[in-house]
């Protein structure tokens, strides 16, 4: 295996050129075309940009690279690779709240330059200036640049910085990964491995480039075993689903990758007449991460789907993050899903104890090749044995170098020791070993303290939906508020208002309540209810519950429908506008 992804690339070109390609479904009016590049055409492309970026005094810092779905993206980010320049892959900024994330990840980068399309050129200038960030320069990489003949290939190592992969900002700001050339091999090594991907697979999906998932787990590991893609739009695949299906079933996919709200938007939106004529038997490997897995959503799409051929061994649920590169471990391919079903109570005392009807846990499988996964009590800093929920700590190539210019947030989450061993990166999420097989159980700072309880907040979160239609597949937060005698509970819930009927909003919020109430033995929660588009939730659709809660409390979230919050939680939040 080489040691540099560049190298590794350029092997695949030699080896495939011609006879591999990427294809972009681009939708045109209620047609999606296709426009295809071969391995050998994104080579070439690829050396021109860095033969251009070799010549401009701005990439001697991060490149900041803001382009719309497509191949462009894909020519630019292995422009970057192959030029030794450290890539800043980004979302394209549509509104206040993407402006200033976009905006803190240029100036945290230090970036001088943003590489875009020449659609968007004049637009993001001028976004700059308006900006006060007028010395930034801004090119267009979709017209003629560099030499691709004049390239000089750069002395890369498997320690040199290939990217720069900010986090989602579920829990926090986000910050830029260092993702070296070395991680960037191994885990995409890895992943092949877990998904049994090799030259003769296809892989099919529509995450966004600027999201770890679809940047290494969809874009790259195509090329990196072989293989051929085909892929669409984040919206276009939004707005109709049974599109990625369709997708499978034309060019005979054996893979695809999502997180778990995609596989329930296939389940509920797809309708037998879509499935119709599909033939999706093709598919071996359907990963689901990124985000909770979901037990009755993996069902909900196998019964959906079987009918097209879905197998109920094709579903590969995985665990990772960007602080690993992507994935840290995997189920196995072949395999149906493992469901553990555990006594709730002995859950919130942070232990899997097995039990009939109790709370469904989903294993994420076990470390993938040449990780080191332990389960550490986040305040002894002790190795726990199997059973006992801790938080995950992870060892190994695949482990990031770091924050970008943060060396204390680096110490604090990368520099980990358990009983002298280390150093780990100390992830946050909470899990437990059974049987060896990894459960994950929630996020440490996520973490409900409720009467001495340990309550997890998507468990809540899951069983809200079921009150109605109109939140079933909407986004919400739970969360827990000081009210000063004792923590209060949240529901900020999301609603699709045109699915309420004629139930009154004040209606719902009772359903809720009593919902809560009875199912988790709690007192009835404090309720926000809120069209569905006013949630925050990161680029990669986590949903943000600090996001959320400093919002409740400056009073400032959007698209309120009703509210029902008791008086100390309203004092609280007077008090909260009171010291702005």
């Amino acid at each position: 295996m080489h040691s540099n992804f560049v190298a590794h690339v350029r092997g695949q070109v030699a080896a495939y050129g011609d006879t591999r390609s990427y294809t972009y479904l681009r939708e045109v009016g209620r047609e999606l075309v296709e426009e295809v590049a071969t391995y050998r055409e994104l080579d070439r492309e690829a050396r021109a940009l860095a033969e251009w970026l070799a010549r401009r005094d701005e990439a001697d810092r991060p490149v900041l690279l803001l382009y719309p779905p497509g191949l462009e993206f894909l020519r630019a980010f292995l422009g970057c690779l192959y030029a030794g320049v450290i890539a800043v892959p980004a979302p394209a900024p549509h509104d206040a709240r993407s402006t200033r994330r976009v905006l803190g990840m240029l100036n945290d980068a230090g970036a001088r330059l943003i590489l875009t399309t020449a659609e968007f050129r004049e637009l993001l200038a001028a976004w700059l200036r308006d900006s006060d960030e007028s010395g930034v320069a801004v090119a267009a990489t979709d017209e003629p640049l560099g030499d691709p003949d004049a390239w000089v290939v750069p002395a890369l190592t498997a320690d040199s910085t290939a990217f720069l992969q900010y986090t989602s900002g579920s829990t926090s700001e986000p910050k830029g990964v260092v993702v070296s050339h070395g991680n960037l091999v191994h885990n995409e090594a890895a992943i092949g491995a877990a998904s049994s991907m090799d030259d003769e697979t296809t892989v099919a999906g529509w995450l966004p480039h600027f999201h770890d998932m679809g940047l290494i787990g969809m874009l790259l590991q195509p090329l990196f075993a072989g293989g051929r893609l085909v892929f669409m739009s984040p919206t276009t695949f939004l707005k109709r689903p049974v599109r990625l299906l369709e997708a499978v079933d034309r060019y005979r996919a054996h893979i695809t990758v999502a997180p778990n709200f995609a596989y329930e938007l296939i389940a509920r939106r797809v309708t037998d007449a879509q499935l119709a004529g599909l033939d999706l038997s093709t598919l071996r490997a359907v990963l689901n991460g990124a985000e909770p897995v979901r037990a009755r959503t993996l069902d909900a799409v196998i019964e959906r789907l079987g009918p097209a051929g879905f197998a109920p061994d094709a579903f590969l649920p995985v665990y990772g993050m960007a602080e690993v590169t992507l994935m840290a471990t995997a189920a196995r391919v072949g395999h149906p899903p493992v469901y553990l079903d555990v006594d709730t109570a002995e859950l919130e005392r942070h232990r899997i104890v097995p039990a009939d009807n109790g709370t469904r846990l989903v294993s994420c499988g076990t470390a993938a090749p040449g990780l080191d996964i332990r389960i550490v009590d986040p305040a002894t800093l002790r190795t726990l044995p199997d059973g006992e929920v801790g938080e995950i700590w992870i060892g190994g190539p695949s482990v990031a170098q770091g924050y970008w210019n943060r060396p204390e947030d680096t110490r604090e989450r990368f520099a980990a020791y358990t009983e002298g061993a280390g150093p780990y990166l100390r992830t946050g999420d909470l899990g437990a070993r059974h049987e060896g097989e990894l459960f994950i159980t929630g996020r440490l700072k996520d973490l409900i303290i409720m009467n001495g309880r340990n309550l997890y907040p998507h468990d809540i979160e899951e069983a809200v939906r079921d009150a109605h239609p109109a939140v079933a597949d909407a986004p919400g937060v739970v969360l827990s508020i000081d009210a000063g005698d004792q923590e209060r509970l949240l529901v900020v819930q999301g609603v699709r208002t045109a699915a309420l009927g004629e139930l009154p909003s004040v209606e719902l919020s009772a359903r809720i309540r009593a919902m809560v109430s009875r199912g988790f033995d709690l007192p009835a929660p404090n309720v926000v209810l809120v069209e569905h588009r006013a949630v925050h939730r990161t680029t990669s659709g986590k949903v943000q519950r600090n996001s959320m809660r400093s919002a409740f409390l400056d009073n400032t979230v959007d698209g309120v429908l009703h509210e029902e919050i008791e008086p100390s939680v309203q004092r609280l939040r007077a008090r909260a506008l009171a010291t702005v």
